[in-house]
């Protein structure tokens, strides 16, 4: 193992590559769980054609084992991947269970003992189910892997258990029932299904496994023996136990499917019955509703509000800030030719602002004081005096620079034509950031000065 381990690097156990092997881990490990209780109750053999897929799945969970060698692990936020601390670590943990529900125990028997019946060969392969405590780890790992949605990797669970569950007490009916066909008491004599395919079989066993679990039971099929019957009354408390359990969780699950909508539909009920309370005109009532939901369809939420970035350290805060929002700060001249670290600790004080249509942004004659980027939507900048429009903007344009230098007053007015999102640098931050690069200040004033005398 440690030979083969050289050859390879440490894998990161959120790698993509890493969520599709534990995808195959987990239809393996669903194979066992299906196939294996399904032969040992309905003692039907097995094909060349299945022994095979036995033989693939037995090889994946044995290559598993080697590539376990090699899955680096996080350790208190760190990410471990060093070969001898990984090896270590898992022969701490899952490689014994590991080794143990691998063992090809089955395949030893065919071939020394060749003799053995199905339902013996069966049985030895029990073990495989151990990996099914795997199998909830992987989930519970996907859960928190922040690419993948928790609330469907729930729902899957869920659906996954409750398959199972039906599937194994249909296993385990059916077992109990032909155990006592021939004394002539069984529900499968008094239903007269003895001599019935093993296809039937199944399904009738289904059928009463998921009305009994259910509590809806038609009583087509019922329990003869004391032993039927007391594993129906295990069946039925079984079945009210995961009723309320299971009914609970997807009420959960379906209610957080998506948690922005939730939250947006809760807070536009608030503003709504605030509206209604202060009787405010309808007409307004309407404007305040097309802007929040104007904010859903495209910011997935009731808010631009970023204050979450706050809670991480200052350099992450400002990486996410430098992915957002550079490009914006790239296309003014003032900042042309600027430090990487200066454009750093500018574009932390950039903050967000959404406005419906017709609502003015910069007002003519107005001291300025602040700056704008446009994310989305357009605006108009005209004449209040004369009505002349000199231009209209768009996403990626930027206008009232000169105001961070000049304490001058607006040549024009400036409106929203569309909902717009736009971010604004207001001169106090400026200034506060420009302080800490007097090298930079010269020429940003330089520049500056030019474009007001061109405008």
């Amino acid at each position: 193992m440690s030979s083969f381990s050289e050859y390879m690097r440490a894998i990161h156990p959120e790698s993509r590559l890493m969520i599709l092997w534990e995808s195959l881990i987990v239809l393996v490990t669903l194979y066992n769980y299906i196939l294996i209780p399904f032969r040992v109750a309905f003692q039907v053999g097995v094909s060349e054609k299945w022994l095979f897929c036995d033989l693939i799945a037995d090889a994946v969970l044995i290559v598993d084992i080697l590539l376990r060698f090699n899955i680096g692990f996080v350790d208190q936020g760190e990410f471990v991947k060093d070969k001898k601390r990984i090896q270590k670590h898992y022969r701490s943990t899952e490689f014994t269970l590991d080794l143990m529900a691998s063992v090809p125990t089955d395949l030893i028997v065919r071939l020394f003992w060749n003799g053995s019946g199905t339902t013996i060969i069966s049985f030895l392969r029990f073990p495989r189910l151990l990996r099914g405590i795997e199998c909830f780890e992987i989930f519970k790992r996907w859960e928190n892997n922040v690419n993948i949605n928790p609330a469907l990797i729930r729902m899957l669970e869920l659906i996954t258990m409750i398959a199972l569950i039906s599937h194994w007490v249909a296993c385990i009916w059916f077992f109990i029932g032909d155990a006592f066909r021939l004394e002539g008491e069984s529900w499968l004599t008094t239903t007269s299904l003895d001599f019935a395919p093993t296809t039937t079989h199944y399904i009738s066993s289904l059928y009463w496994s998921i009305t009994t679990l259910t509590t809806v039971g038609y009583g087509d099929i019922t329990p003869t023996t004391g032993l039927e019957m007391g594993f129906t009354m295990l069946v039925m408390f079984l079945g009210v136990s995961m009723y309320a359990f299971f009914i609970g969780n997807v009420t959960s699950v379906v209610a957080n499917l998506d948690a922005n909508k939730s939250h947006f539909r809760e807070k536009l009920t608030q503003i709504q019955s605030y509206m209604r309370a202060r009787r405010i005109p309808y007409s307004l009532q309407q404007q305040v509703r097309d802007y929040y939901q104007y904010m859903w369809e495209y910011n997935r939420d009731i808010s631009l509000d970023l204050d979450f970035l706050d809670e991480l350290p200052h350099s992450l805060k400002t990486q996410m800030y430098l992915y957002l929002y550079r490009e914006l700060l790239s296309k003014v001249p003032l900042f042309k030719d600027a430090d990487a670290s200066f454009i750093e600790d500018l574009i932390v004080k950039l903050k967000p602002r959404i406005l419906p249509p017709n609502d003015y942004i910069i007002r003519e004659e107005h001291i300025g004081q602040e700056m704008y980027f446009i994310k989305r939507g357009e605006v108009e900048a005209f004449s209040e005096k004369t009505g002349r429009v000199y231009r209209t903007m768009s996403a990626g344009t930027f206008f009232g620079e000169i105001a961070l230098v000049y304490s001058s007053r607006r040549t024009a007015s400036v409106k929203t034509l569309t909902y717009c999102e736009l971010f604004v640098l207001y001169k106090d931050d400026f200034e506060q950031v420009l302080d800490n690069y007097p090298h930079f200040s010269e020429r940003v004033k330089q520049i500056a000065e030019e474009r007001y005398q061109i405008k």
